[in-house]
């Protein structure tokens, strides 16, 4: 049993191990070349496959550091129905380093301000968190 537990502990230390190794944590010129004046396809969920909520955020990041959020939800019921749902948010963003570590911060006209620190892959994509996809959809559409 205890080499059983040694083995599974060492497993998950290089696993983690591994993980941190595999992504870097860009300049903030980098983020600014990836994020500024494009449109971005963010896609995720939250609860179960079935029955959980998926995501999906198409975010315009303008030159001016004006932000554009366009968000739709669906989520299946017990029922098979699905509930759709969508929403706007509107604000500035900025890249900037919070804690040594670089990410994007944004500032909604609603008063709710988020910082993301921001990672970049080995394969080249970026990161947030486990489950998030990012997808760049081409030029932003701005004013």
């Amino acid at each position: 049993m205890k080499l059983f537990a040694l083995t599974i502990l060492s497993f998950i230390t290089l696993s983690f191990t591994h993980s941190l190794s595999a992504q870097t944590n860009p300049s903030i010129e980098e983020l600014q070349g990836i994020f500024n004046n494009q449109k971005l396809l963010i896609t995720y969920r939250e609860g179960e496959v079935v029955y959980g909520t998926y995501y999906f955020i198409e975010v315009h990041y303008c030159p001016s550091g004006y932000y554009g959020l366009y968000g739709n939800t669906v989520k299946r019921t017990v029922l098979g129905n699905e509930q759709k749902s969508n929403w706007q948010e509107f604000g500035s963003w900025r890249i900037t380093s919070q804690d040594g570590v670089n990410g994007i911060y944004y500032s909604a006209t609603n008063g709710n301000q988020q910082f993301y620190p921001i990672y970049k892959l080995n394969n080249g994509e970026l990161f947030i968190r486990e489950g998030i996809t990012i997808v760049n959809r081409g030029q932003a559409i701005c004013q």
